[in-house]
């Protein structure tokens, strides 16, 4: 796998949360099952999707954030011809993306069990 495309994968993971960070913290992102957490306690009703939700804004704004940064570092450490370097910083990026909505996707789950199913 080279740098371009593991920094594809971060760009794809860090612009997903940019948006739906945002939009779980405010509530505009409603139930569904195309877009979110998505867990049998996520969609048992909305109380439990808007609250799991909510919770999870903070760690997505840290995911993309983090994602932000990373991509820059790597883009100029690409500029500056440091290659391996710059993989081993994307692939960093990437790695702890994806740990960090996983986390999301624990703490929302658990969040949501609290709702009764509607």
């Amino acid at each position: 796998m080279n740098t371009i495309s593991l920094m594809f994968g971060l760009v794809i993971l860090t612009v997903t949360a940019s948006i739906l960070a945002p939009m779980t913290a405010s509530g505009q992102l409603k139930r569904n099952t195309a877009v979110g957490i998505k867990t049998r306690h996520t969609l048992s009703s909305d109380e439990a999707w808007l609250a799991a939700h909510r919770h999870a804004a903070p760690t997505l704004r840290m995911t993309a954030w983090i994602g932000w940064v990373l991509l820059a570092i790597a883009a100029v450490l690409c500029f500056m011809q440091k290659f391996p370097w710059a993989l081993t910083v994307t692939a960093v990026g990437f790695c702890l993306s994806l740990l960090l909505l996983l986390v999301a996707g624990f703490r929302a789950n658990k969040i949501a069990k609290q709702y009764p199913s509607s």
